[in-house]
């Protein structure tokens, strides 16, 4: 079954650039590195807080991504920018519904 990943969190918003700059390597890395990564959204939820919606393929890939997501530099480099992890949560998607074209 499918997880998803919520992370709520500051930057500071003079880091905010430099935050947004480094993503795309980030993605890129998730891709490459973790097989069971689906998606990832970023959401600001005012000046300083954001949050981070990551679709995994399941809860046991998203706790094997997070055993081992510190050692991958261009995760490091995006996440040096986080003043402060407020909350991480988990939970299963049980009904999903996109846009049709």
């Amino acid at each position: 079954m499918m997880a998803m990943e919520l992370a709520r969190f500051t930057v500071d918003p003079r880091d905010v650039a430099a935050m947004l700059a480094a993503r795309p390597a980030m993605l890129a890395a998730l891709r490459e590195r973790f097989s069971g990564f689906e998606s990832l959204r970023l959401v600001r939820l005012d000046e300083r807080t954001w949050l981070d919606v990551v679709i995994w393929a399941s809860r046991a890939d998203a706790d094997a991504a997070a055993a081992t997501i510190g050692d991958v530099p261009e995760c490091r480099s995006a996440f040096a920018f986080i003043k402060e992890v407020v909350s991480m949560e988990h939970g299963e998607i049980l009904f999903a519904g996109d846009r049709a074209a």
